[in-house]
């Protein structure tokens, strides 16, 4: 019996935040009739609501559910195992331990991070699936079906990616590595479970769901009726992203350009980079999700993690910038105040290196929007993938466009002494000398606690390296951590999934421990 877990429909419908915390012993439809909710456009836009809303709430373990809310959780926790952001003390113990590399071997237990991000990501695609299997039978406008239709399609590909890249090394060199179960029909207590199967099989299966997505998003681009609901713009910046982690240089160019080419989106200009990045209202917000009033107080969340200055969790374990990287930003970048420096102190807020990019909007009632995903990220995917294809002139032009917003003043300067290269040399640390150091550490830069920092080690095959002369890191590892293979870098599997999983062996499927 498949053993993945999953949040009722009736959750859904309802926008609870919590989920439920038993394997699948049911269908959705024993808390709610599916096919009463699932009838028409208007139930099946309820439904697509209710996993949006998941995106962002927490309980997705038994226990220390303060370090699992959601996709911005998986931004910490991913960030933290790289070298660029770091915690300065263990504070709660919130991600200290992700920090540490001290979760692989909790894979047994129900509170630890290999369950909860397995929970969350197989919840969506379990909603997402009983959506799908309604594309037929959903009455209402055939407009509004493709559309629904396309937004599930675009969830199911997005958790599959996610979960690849967490529970697996990357995808070149290890196509034929084991994958994750793959499902795309609904589940019952009398379904069959699944193998891992391979790496190619799940970027089969993402590749599908977002070439469907497109598709049918394509008929009606303009249609988004949230900024929190996927729609043509979002599903082609998602395909940017699995096409660059493929080493699809072409198609990484085309579809992040099609991404940038969403109306009324645009990169922040320099005087707009410091009100907290906590608005889904900026104007380069491609994906987020909108926090209401009716919604705030939510102490487990992105912020109370991030923000020193509001006395919660971030307080006394602040999340900081490796100094390695602080140094590398130059005096005239608008970015360097995204973060202290390093004779700052006396508060949480003002201790060194500590963030303070990411702040609440209103710290009284625990407010702030959380933003997936900005065109920032698009023009950095486009000037990689351009680059990699040789195109060292167009990447040129289209990191300028970025830098020249950050470091009017400079950026020239450093984009005339790169080498027009697009060879990676310089590794976790050292000196940028080429185009496409430049590149890479320009997105280690601008995406700082967005992007999950450890699938770029893991795609980019450099390994990590918290050593820089003078390090603030609080934890060194004692491990190879430039290995680009090590099996740190992935999480182990769950013993839950195997627990019921009949065609899943703990002594043959699980990784490396």
């Amino acid at each position: 019996m498949k053993k993945i877990l999953y949040a009722s429909i009736l959750s859904l419908a309802l926008g609870l935040s919590s989920c439920s915390k038993e394997f699948l012993v049911s269908s959705p439809t024993d808390q709610v009739d599916a096919g009463t909710l699932l009838k028409d456009t208007q139930g099946a836009q309820v439904a697509m609501d209710g996993i949006y809303r998941m995106l962002f709430t927490s309980g997705w373990s038994e226990s220390n559910t303060s370090q699992n809310f959601g996709i911005t959780s998986t931004k910490i926790f991913t960030s933290l195992m790289g070298e660029d952001f770091l915690q300065d003390a263990q504070g709660n113990g919130w991600f200290y331990f992700d920090y540490k590399f001290d979760v692989r071997a909790r894979f047994t237990s129900t509170g630890w991070r290999s369950y909860a991000t397995w929970n969350f990501y197989y919840t969506l695609i379990s909603n997402a699936n009983y959506i799908l299997a309604a594309e037929k039978t959903l009455t209402g406008d055939p407009k509004v079906v493709e559309n629904i239709m396309a937004q599930a399609y675009a969830m199911r590909a997005y958790a599959y990616f996610q979960l690849i890249q967490i529970f697996q090394q990357t995808y070149v060199g290890h196509q034929t590595s084991p994958g994750v179960p793959v499902y795309t029909e609904p589940t019952t207590s009398a379904s069959q479970g699944k193998g891992r199967g391979t790496v190619e099989e799940v970027y089969t299966q993402i590749n599908q769901d977002l070439d469907k997505a497109i598709g049918l998003f394509s008929s009606d681009k303009g249609r988004q009726t949230h900024i929190s609901h996927l729609d043509y713009y979002i599903a082609n910046a998602i395909k940017a992203n699995v096409s660059l982690v493929q080493n699809k240089w072409a198609d990484a160019e085309k579809f992040s350009t099609e991404a940038l080419s969403k109306s009324g989106v645009t990169m922040l200009g320099s005087g707009d980079l410091y009100g907290g990045f906590n608005s889904v209202k900026m104007k380069d917000v491609l994906w987020g999700a909108e926090i209401i009033t009716s919604q705030s107080g939510i102490y487990a969340s992105f912020f109370s993690h991030m923000d020193a200055s509001a006395g919660q969790y971030a307080a006394s374990s602040r999340k900081c910038i490796y100094n390695w990287l602080y140094d590398q930003i130059p005096n005239t970048d608008a970015r360097k105040k995204w973060w202290n420096g390093p004779t700052d102190g006396g508060t949480p807020e003002t201790k060194p290196y500590n963030q303070i990019k990411f702040r609440y909007s209103d710290k009284t009632a625990s407010l702030g929007d959380y933003i997936f995903m900005r065109a920032e990220e698009m023009q950095l995917v486009k000037a990689e993938a351009q680059a990699n294809q040789g195109k060292l002139a167009e990447a040129k032009s289209t990191l300028a466009d970025l830098m020249k917003l950050r470091n009017a003043t400079g950026y020239q300067t450093i984009l005339d002494k790169s080498v027009m290269s697009k060879d990676l040399t310089m590794g976790s640390i050292g000196t940028p000398t080429t185009l496409m150091d430049q590149i890479i550490l320009q997105r280690r830069i601008e995406l700082w606690g967005e992007a999950e920092r450890i699938f770029d080690i893991l795609r980019l095959k450099t390994g990590f390296n918290r050593n820089a002369t003078g390090s603030n890191h609080s934890f060194k590892p004692t491990w190879n951590t430039l290995d680009p293979v090590n099996k740190e870098f992935i999480l182990t599997i769950p013993q839950k999934e195997f627990d019921g999983n009949t065609a899943m062996d703990a002594n043959k499927d699980q990784n490396p421990l």
